[in-house]
C-alpha cells in the first residue's frame, strides 16, 4: 500500500472517487490550513483581469493573421488542459498532486533535477476558471505585444518571464505547488510597459499614454489582488520584473531595420536565457533543503525509512519552524520503531500546531506502547474525535491504554471498533479476549480465542528473514 504524502500513514489500496495521496486527516488539515504558507500545500497563480486593449487601439489595428504566436500559446495551454481532463483530472477543482504529476512547479522536484518544470508549469492550470481568466489576459496582451515585437519575441518573452516568475517563487517559498500562465502574462505586461515607454514606434502618443495606463493598472491591481490567499504573488512579481528588464532592451531595437530588429531581438532572448540560467544556480543552492524534503518524502512512500530519515533530518535542521517537517520525520521514525526520537519530533510539531489530530493520535500510540497510559489517554480522547481517518490501529492502541487504566467497558468498545475496520487482525481479537476475561465474560472470551486460533491457521506463513 502507498503512504500518505504528508504524514506517511498507510493509505487504502483502492478508493472510490478521486484518488488522493493524502490520508483523510491530512486532507482535512490541508483544507483548513492557511494557504500558501511555508508548506507543501497547493497554490495557483491568480485569475487576472485583462486591460481593455481594444478600447485603446482600433479593432482593425490588430490583424489576427499577424498574431500567430499568441494563438499558438493559447492553443498549447488549452490543449494541455483538455488532455488533463481527458485523463481524468477534474476540470473544476483538480487534485493538486495530479497537476504536480503533469509538471507543476514544486521546489523539491524542480530544484532536485526536474528542471523542465520551469517550462511545463506555465502551461498548466488549476481548473477551468483559472484557465479562462489567464487565457483572456493572454489573448488581450499577447496580440498587442505581438503587433509591436513579432511572434518569436512574444513566445520568447512568455517563456523567459515564465521562468523568471518560477525563480522568484522558488526563492520565496520552494515548498509550494504552483502552476499557471499568469507569471508569464505579467512578464508580457512588463515587457509592454518598458517597450511602450522607451521604444520609438509608430503609435500615436495618446494611444501610448492610454495603453500604458491600462497595462500599469492591470499590473498594480493584480499584484494587490495577489496579496490574497491561493495566489503565488511572487511568481507575478518575478514575471513582471523579468518582463520589464527584457522590454527595456527590446525597446532599443525599434530604431533598427527590420532584419536587424529580428537579429537583435534573438540575441536579447539568448542573453536573457543565459542570465536566468546563471540565476538558477544560487537559487538551487540556497533552497537545497527542499530537495532533502523531496528525497525523504519519496523514500518514505517506498517504506525506505533508513533513507528517508537522514534526508528529513537535514530538512528539519534547515527549517525547524516547519511543523510538517517534524510530522513527516516523526512518522518515519515511528515506522522505523525509533519511538523516543519520534516522540521528540511529534512533541515539537504539537507545540507549533496544538490541535493537529494526526500528531495527537500517533503520539498517543507511542505513549500507549511505552505504557505512559495517562498521557496516551489524554491525546486519544482529544485526537480521535477530530480525526476523519478511522484508523484501526488507533482504536487498538486506545483500547490497550484503557485496559491498562482499568477502564474495561471503554476498552471493549474501542477494540470492537478496531475489529469492525480490520476484522482479521489477530492481535485485536487476542486483546478483546483478554478484556472480556477481565470483565468476567468467559464464554465471549472463549469465542475470541477460537477466532484467534482460526485466523492463525489461515494466516500465510511468515517468510521474512531475521
Amino acid at each position: 500500500m502507498a503512504n500518505c504524502r504528508q504524514c506517511g500513514a498507510k493509505l487504502p489500496s483502492f478508493t472510490f472517487g478521486e484518488a488522493s495521496p493524502y490520508c483523510k486527516t491530512c486532507r482535512s488539515q490541508r483544507s483548513e490550513s492557511t494557504p500558501e504558507t511555508a508548506s507543501t500545500f497547493p497554490s495557483a497563480t491568480g485569475v487576472l483581469l485583462p486591460p481593455k486593449v481594444d478600447d485603446v487601439l482600433p479593432a482593425h489595428s490588430i490583424d489576427e493573421k499577424q498574431t500567430p504566436g499568441t494563438y499558438l500559446l493559447l492553443a498549447i495551454n488549452i490543449i494541455v488542459f483538455l488532455a488533463m481532463v481527458a485523463f481524468g483530472i477534474s476540470a473544476i477543482d483538480p487534485d493538486t498532486t495530479k497537476v504536480l504529476h503533469w509538471g507543476a512547479d514544486y521546489g523539491p522536484y524542480t530544484l532536485g533535477g526536474q528542471y523542465w518544470r520551469l517550462i511545463t508549469s506555465m502551461f498548466l492550470h488549476f481548473g477551468i476558471i483559472h484557465l479562462f481568466g489567464n487565457m483572456w489576459c493572454l489573448w488581450s496582451l499577447g496580440r498587442l505585444a505581438e503587433r509591436l515585437l513579432g511572434a518569436l519575441s512574444v513566445i520568447g518573452v512568455y517563456l523567459l518571464t515564465g521562468v523568471g516568475a518560477s525563480l522568484l517563487s522558488l526563492s520565496w517559498d520552494p515548498m509550494r505547488v504552483s502552476a499557471g500562465a499568469s507569471g508569464a502574462i505579467f512578464g508580457i505586461a512588463g515587457a509592454l510597459i518598458t517597450t511602450l515607454y522607451f521604444g520609438k514606434h509608430n503609435l500615436q502618443p495618446e494611444s501610448v499614454r492610454r495603453l500604458l495606463g491600462y497595462v500599469l493598472r492591470f499590473s498594480l491591481l493584480n499584484l494587490l489582488f495577489g496579496l490574497k490567499g491561493h495566489v503565488d504573488n511572487m511568481a507575478h512579481l518575478g514575471g513582471l520584473v523579468t518582463g520589464l528588464l527584457i522590454g527595456l532592451f527590446l525597446a532599443r531595437t525599434f530604431t533598427s531595420s527590420a532584419d536587424e530588429q529580428d537579429t537583435r531581438r534573438r540575441k536579447i532572448m539568448a542573453v536573457s536565457a543565459l542570465v536566468l540560467l546563471v540565476l538558477f544556480v544560487p537559487v538551487a543552492k540556497a533552497k537545497a533543503y527542499s530537495v532533502e524534503f523531496g528525497k525523504g518524502q519519496d523514500a518514505l512512500e517506498h517504506d525506505d525509512f533508513k533513507t528517508a530519515i537522514p534526508h528529513l533530518q537535514k530538512y528539519v535542521a534547515a527549517r525547524p519552524e516547519d511543523a510538517n517537517g517534524h510530522i513527516l520525520l516523526g512518522s518515519a521514525l515511528q515506522q522505523a520503531h525509533r519511538f523516543d526520537e519520534a516522540t521528540q519530533e511529534y512533541e515539537r510539531a504539537l507545540a507549533m500546531d496544538p490541535d493537529n489530530p494526526y500528531v495527537e493520535v500517533n503520539l498517543a500510540k507511542i505513549y500507549a506502547y511505552q505504557k505512559k497510559t495517562d498521557k496516551a489517554l489524554v491525546l486519544f480522547k482529544k485526537g480521535i474525535p477530530q480525526s476523519e481517518d478511522e484508523d484501526p490501529s488507533a482504536f487498538y492502541m486506545y483500547a490497550t491504554a484503557l485496559k491498562n487504566a482499568g477502564k474495561l467497558t471503554e476498552a471493549e468498545s474501542n477494540i470492537r471498533k478496531s475489529l469492525q475496520l480490520d476484522p482479521k487482525n489477530i492481535n485485536a481479537h487476542r486483546l478483546l479476549a483478554e478484556i472480556l476475561t477481565l470483565e468476567g465474560k468467559k464464554d465471549d472470551a472463549a469465542g475470541e480465542v477460537k477466532k484467534v486460533n482460526q485466523l492463525t491457521k489461515e494466516a500465510p506463513p511468515d517468510h521474512s528473514s531475521k
